[in-house]
């Protein structure tokens, strides 16, 4: 991969830390998909084609996306996470599930399009944002799309006193992580639908194409 310096595990994650967010309960963000995902994969991914749903969580997103007839291979670096996605999935569902950190061991055959529902957004540095873009562009073949839904600041003051939660990053700063490997398709702002804990947070939506060298 060229422009390869931004590569290594993300410090800022923690896979234990994350086993105790799914210990007990469903975390509000991933009661439901996002409320634009749909409309963006009929746009510019419809089925049939395979998904790979980066950090998927209890594997909400990746049951919804094979009912609708994609192929899903899904991943989270949490042990307990992957086990109760694997307990609440028919056991005939289009997916397979992985535990795997995709910065440090991304699989081996890249993907037509991965998708990264608020991945990008724990990451709080520049750098570290830019690590997992190259992450991602690893696991999409050239001309393949990333799909990326996370929290958005509207203006520069908003991510500055952002205080808790994810990083929010304004487009600008998005674009400057990501722009190396893709180049930005479609780009909205809009919201995270009635999920717990993050209705009033701005949402952006994304679709990006992996660059073909």
């Amino acid at each position: 991969m060229s422009q390869g310096e931004a590569t290594g595990p993300l410090r800022s994650l923690n896979a234990a830390e994350w086993d105790h967010t799914y210990d007990s309960t469903t975390p509000g963000w991933d009661e439901e998909p996002p409320p634009l995902l749909g409309e963006l994969l009929t746009e510019h991914a419809p089925p049939p084609t395979h998904v790979l749903d980066v950090g998927c969580g209890l594997g909400t997103t990746a049951r919804w996306l094979a009912d609708r007839s994609y192929t899903v291979t899904a991943c989270d670096f949490s042990p307990r996470a992957i086990a109760e996605a694997r307990r609440r999935t028919p056991a005939d569902a289009a997916v397979r599930y992985e535990v795997l950190d995709v910065t440090a061991h991304p699989p081996l055959d890249p993907f037509p399009v991965v998708l990264d529902r608020g991945v990008l957004h724990t990451c709080p540095t520049h750098r570290e944002r830019r690590t997992f873009a190259a992450a991602m562009a690893r696991m999409c073949r050239p001309g393949g799309l990333w799909i990326h839904v996370g929290a958005a600041a509207l203006t520069e003051e908003d991510a500055l006193h952002q205080s808790s939660g994810p990083s929010w990053t304004t487009e600008e700063t998005f674009r400057t992580a990501v722009t190396t490997w893709f180049t930005v398709l479609d780009h909205r702002i809009s919201d995270f639908g009635r999920q717990r804990g993050v209705t009033d947070w701005a949402a952006r939506y994304v679709v990006l194409q992996r660059r073909e060298n």
